[in-house]
């Protein structure tokens, strides 16, 4: 009795064994009847989003499935910005003279104009969907999906040269903080400068009118909305940066046309064109905050690239691409 139940257990389980090994083979069957994932493709990208590579493969007898990724490859746009003394909300006149205290005090100088580079800095992965609508024409295909990169997509600073006259320039807004202030005046004794100058209340008061005479010093990007200047300063390690923000995530819409390059269909070539959808209008941001297309009285090459940016509220989006079919 105990065999013949044995059998029977083995048996079952055999049968179960068939049937899943058969329910299977006919889904493996299905599949390659219907070109789902029977074939790979990878493939090379070149256009507006860069250099890139993509793994593809069928989803259905109308639909691919395009998986990968894109980088900007690395150029240079150069910008300039004054750098101004101002007294209130009024520009000043006065660099000359902030030069040549400050290089009484500590040998060094502030330079007229700070030079700038921006550099693209576009990294991407995208997940795309060709459908090919047309039955009888595998040329033609509707493409939608996403792209998903860093919020910045170009960073603008100071050249090397220009750090030593940055580093000057934060070291003269920490001085005239610190001098104009009434504590320093109040309690002189307290506040040696660069830990060697020293002050009486009277002398105190006299520096602190020469440096109010004087004025602030600040890079002038434009105008506030109130006809005030904008005037920024670099962060604390000496540096003045700005980025180009958009969304992380960007859909995408676009078309294109492929087809062999070789007769066993394996070279495939074809060429796309679309838009990512990046939210509106790219903010080119300084690095307190300040959104620079927010100003006015932009000077000449920062507002052509802010101007750039407005008439791209979309990223339009060419691809030539080659691949080849395992």
């Amino acid at each position: 009795m105990k065999r013949i139940f044995t059998a029977i257990i083995g048996l079952a389980s055999a049968l179960a064994s068939f049937s899943s090994h058969a329910e299977e083979s006919r889904l493996i069957s299905g599949m390659k009847e219907h070109g789902v994932f029977n074939t790979v493709e990878i493939a090379a990208n070149i256009g507006t989003t860069g250099l890139g590579l993509e793994v593809a493969s069928p989803m259905t007898e109308w639909a691919k499935l395009r998986v990968g990724f894109d980088c900007m490859p690395k150029f240079k746009r150069n910008m300039e910005f004054p750098i101004e003394n101002y007294i209130g909300d009024q520009l000043g006149q006065n660099l000359d003279r902030i030069n040549e205290m400050m290089g009484d005090l500590t040998g060094q100088s502030v330079a007229n104009t700070l030079h700038m580079e921006s550099k693209p800095t576009m990294t991407t992965f995208r997940l795309l969907v060709d459908v090919y609508p047309f039955k009888s024409n595998r040329h033609w295909h509707i493409t939608v999906g996403f792209f998903v990169g860093g919020n910045s997509i170009g960073t603008t600073v100071n050249t090397p040269g220009d750090m030593s006259s940055l580093m000057s320039l934060k070291m003269y807004d920490a001085l005239y903080h610190t001098t104009t202030s009434e504590e320093f005046v109040n309690n002189p004794e307290e506040y040696p400068l660069f830990g060697f100058m020293t002050f009486d209340k009277e002398s105190a008061r006299q520096f602190q009118q020469k440096m109010l005479n004087a004025g602030q010093l600040g890079i002038y990007v434009g105008d506030n909305e109130d006809g005030t200047p904008c005037m920024l300063l670099p962060d604390e390690e000496g540096i003045f940066k700005m980025k180009t923000k958009v969304n992380r995530f960007r859909p995408y819409l676009g078309f294109g046309y492929g087809g062999s390059l070789s007769r066993d269909g394996r070279w495939q070539a074809s060429f796309d064109a679309g838009v990512q959808f990046w939210g509106g209008t790219p903010k080119l941001t300084a690095n307190d905050g300040t959104v620079i297309n927010d100003l006015t009285n932009l000077n000449k090459d920062t507002k052509s690239y802010i101007d750039l940016m407005k008439a791209m509220p979309v990223y339009p989006t060419i691809d030539l691409r080659i691949s080849y079919r395992f």
